[in-house]
C-alpha cells in the first residue's frame, strides 16, 4: 500500500483553471477549453492537510447546422488537484478528508471524488468533520489524478466553489487472478458487436469469433452480466471464453468516457487478451463526443494499450475493416485510411501485436468478383428482411457473410500470435449446386410477387440470383446470403421469366440451377373463352 500525507507541499499538486472560453466550431471540428496549470499556493498546506478549493463547470456546444448530434457536453474540473504517479491498474483507494466549507450547514455538503476526469464516489461532509472515504477505481492512465467537486442539483450541473481538506491518500492494487484459461475481451464498434435476430442481416465479426476458436465450432452464449449493455455477450465452450463488449457508434474517446473501457478493465486478469478495434467513429469530425484528431490518435491508442498491459493482460490492436470498394465507399475509405496507418505505425514502434484486418479483409474483398462484394456488406434489396423492407445499401457495415469471413481472419491471426488459442477452420470445399429450387407465386401488397426457396448449399457463403426473360435478357441480379429470395416484378417486364440461382464460396461458383416461372397477373382483363 502507498500512503501520502499532505501537510507539506506535494510535488504533484497543482491548480487547474480554464480562464478562456472554448474556441467552438473551427474548420468543422469543435475545440474545447484549454487548461492552464498553476502551482498550489504555499498557504494551502496546513497541519490538517491540503486545502482544496474546487468547482465543476459544465458547458454544451452550439449545434452545428442545427444537428443535435453535434452537441458536445463537457465537464471542466477547476481548482486544486493532485496527481499521484501509479501504474494503470485497478486500485482500492482510501482518502481522509476534513470538512472546511464555510457554506456548509448542519446537514453537510455533498462532494464527488473525481479520478482522471471521471466521477467515482459521492459523499457528504459536515463542517469540521474528519471522515475516511474508500472506493475502487480502474485507472486508464499512469496516475491517480484526484480532485473533489461539490454536487449541486443534477449530478453533472455547474456548481459554485466548494472547500475541503485532504489529509491523507492511500492506495493499493486490486489483485485479480483467474483459475481457468485466459479470456478474450473485445473493445470495438458496430462492425464487431453482437446483434439480435430482429436486426438481421446486420452482423459483426465479434459474434462469429467463437465459431473459429471453439473445438467443433460448438459454443453457447449469453448476456455478459459484467456489462449493462444488452448487446454484450459472453461465449463459452471448448476454447477460450470470449467477451464481446463491442458497441455501435463508439470510438476510443466515447468508449472510455462512457465508462465502458473501465468496466472491461475491471474484468481483466493477467494473460487475458484484449482485441481493440476502433477508427471508424473516431474520424467523425462533427461528433465531438467521439471525434479524435489524427495527431492525437496515437496517444489514445497508447492509453488503451498501457491500461491493458499494466494489468498483465495482452493488448492486440486491430485495424478497422475496409469500406465498400465502389462508389461513395471509396471516399469513406480514404478518410479512414489514415487512422489505420497511425495504428500500424504505433504498433510497430511500440512492439504491440497487430492484426491488420483492414489490409487482410481488403485482400479478401479484392479476390471476390467485383459484382459480388455486396455479399460482404449490409446491402439487400427491398422486402428481404422485416428490418429493411425498403432495402439498404450500406457502405460501412457488414452482413453475416462478411462477419464470418472477417472473424476467420481474426481467429487465424490470433492463433498465429498466441498458439494457445487454437484456430479451428472449417472445410473450404467448393460449393455444391443448390437443390430443391422452388418458386411460388403470391399476391403481395401491390400485386403479384414470387417467393424463391432452395436447400442451402454446403460450403456456400452466399448466392447470386439472376432473373431474365425467355430470350435471355437479364432484368436484375441480386447477391444474397440466405437460401430464399422474395421478388417484386416490375411493370414492363415479361411475366414469363427464368430465375438462375448460383451458390458461391468466396470467389468459386457452383453450377447454376434454373427454374422457369409464369408470374400470375391478378389484374389481367383478358377473358378466357375456352
Amino acid at each position: 500500500m502507498t500512503t501520502i500525507t499532505f501537510t507539506q507541499p506535494y510535488e504533484h499538486a497543482f491548480v487547474r483553471d480554464y480562464p478562456n472560453e472554448a474556441a467552438g466550431w473551427v474548420d468543422g471540428a469543435y475545440k474545447r477549453r484549454i487548461p492552464e496549470l498553476l502551482p498550489v499556493p504555499a498557504e494551502a498546506y496546513g497541519a490538517n492537510g491540503l486545502a482544496f478549493t474546487t468547482r465543476r463547470l459544465v458547458e454544451e456546444s452550439d449545434a452545428l447546422n442545427d444537428d443535435p448530434n453535434t452537441i458536445a457536453r463537457t465537464s471542466y474540473f477547476i481548482g486544486t488537484t493532485i496527481a499521484a504517479p501509479a501504474p494503470s491498474k485497478g486500485y482500492h483507494i482510501t482518502a481522509e478528508v476534513l470538512g472546511t466549507d464555510d457554506n456548509t450547514d448542519e446537514t453537510g455538503r455533498t462532494f464527488r471524488a473525481i479520478i482522471n476526469g471521471q466521477d467515482v464516489a459521492q459523499f457528504t461532509l459536515l463542517p469540521d468533520q474528519r471522515r475516511e472515504i474508500a472506493f475502487d477505481v480502474q485507472l486508464t492512465r499512469r496516475d491517480i489524478e484526484l480532485t473533489f467537486v461539490p454536487v449541486e442539483g443534477r449530478d453533472d450541473a455547474t456548481t459554485g466553489w466548494g472547500e475541503l481538506t485532504l489529509a491523507q491518500l492511500s492506495y493499493e492494487p486490486i489483485v485479480r487472478n483467474r483459475a481457468d484459461r485466459p479470456h478474450i475481451f473485445i473493445a470495438a464498434d458496430s462492425t464487431v458487436q453482437t446483434y439480435f435476430a430482429e436486426e438481421a442481416p446486420q452482423a459483426g465479426w465479434g459474434e462469429w469469433l467463437a465459431w473459429f476458436l471453439m473445438n467443433d465450432h460448438r459454443f453457447a452464449y449469453e448476456h455478459d452480466v459484467a456489462s449493462t449493455v444488452p448487446q454484450a455477450r459472453v461465449f463459452t465452450g471448448d476454447g477460450p471464453t470470449i467477451h464481446n463488449r463491442a458497441l455501435g457508434g463508439r470510438g476510443l474517446r466515447s468508449y472510455l468516457d462512457e465508462h465502458r473501457f473501465h468496466k472491461l478493465l475491471g474484468s481483466l486478469a493477467p494473460n487475458d487478451v484484449v482485441l481493440i478495434q476502433f477508427g471508424i467513429n473516431d474520424e467523425s469530425k462533427t461528433r465531438p463526443m467521439r471525434y479524435i484528431p489524427l495527431d492525437e490518435y496515437a496517444a489514445w491508442l497508447d492509453r488503451y494499450v498501457t491500461s491493458v498491459a499494466d494489468r498483465g493482460a495482452r493488448p492486440v490492436l486491430v485495424t478497422a475493416i475496409p469500406q465498400y470498394p465502389q462508389g461513395a465507399g471509396i471516399d469513406v475509405g480514404k478518410a479512414l485510411d489514415p487512422y489505420a496507418d497511425v495504428t500500424r505505425t504505433y504498433a510497430a514502434e511500440h512492439d504491440v501485436p497487430l492484426i491488420d484486418l483492414r489490409r487482410l479483409a481488403g485482400e479478401y474483398l479484392a479476390a471476390l468478383p467485383e459484382e459480388n462484394v455486396d455479399a460482404v456488406f449490409l446491402r439487400v434489396s427491398a422486402l428481404q428482411y422485416l428490418r429493411h423492407l425498403d432495402g439498404i445499401k450500406d457502405i460501412v457495415h457488414i452482413g453475416p457473410a462478411g462477419a464470418k469471413a472477417y472473424a476467420r481472419i481474426v481467429a487465424r491471426e490470433l492463433g498465429a500470435l498466441y498458439p494457445e488459442f487454437a484456430f479451428h477452420d472449417e472445410e473450404q470445399g467448393s460449393p455444391e449446386p443448390v437443390e430443391n429450387l422452388t418458386a411460388d407465386g403470391v399476391t403481395g401488397i401491390i400485386g403479384a410477387e414470387v417467393n424463391l426457396r432452395w436447400t442451402a448449399s454446403p460450403h456456400a457463403n452466399y448466392y447470386v440470383v439472376e432473373k431474365s426473360n425467355a430470350e435471355g435478357r437479364v432484368y436484375n441480379r441480386e447477391v444474397i446470403v440466405k437460401p430464399e429470395f422474395h421478388d417484386l416484378p416490375l411493370p414492363g417486364q415479361s411475366r414469363h421469366v427464368i430465375y438462375t440461382v448460383t451458390a458461391w464460396r468466396d470467389a468459386v461458383a457452383a453450377e447454376p440451377r434454373r427454374i422457369a416461372v409464369t408470374i400470375p397477373a391478378s389484374d389481367d382483363i383478358c377473358a378466357d373463352l375456352g
